[in-house]
């Protein structure tokens, strides 16, 4: 299985040095997507900075970037 990483990124890039194995492309999407809604439901801010400042960015294990959205597009649940 491909490994996926999913990187936090505002000024700066908080790496996800583990990465994870998924299926394909689409799994790595789902995936970001329930990880994003995760951390925003536990928290409104990141690094005292609100969500809205970050990116998740999704790489492949060569580094390229598969795709990316603003963390304040996802719903996080109970508002935040």
């Amino acid at each position: 299985m491909p490994m996926y990483f999913f990187n936090l990124r505002d000024q700066d890039t908080i790496h996800d040095v583990d990465g994870t194995d998924l299926a394909d492309n689409d799994a790595a999407r789902a995936h970001a997507e329930v990880v994003a809604k995760e951390l925003k439901f536990k928290s409104s801010t990141f690094e005292d900075e609100a969500w809205s400042m970050w990116t998740m960015s999704v790489r492949d294990a060569e580094g390229l970037e598969l795709f990316s959205f603003p963390m304040g597009d996802v719903d996080g649940g109970n508002g935040k």
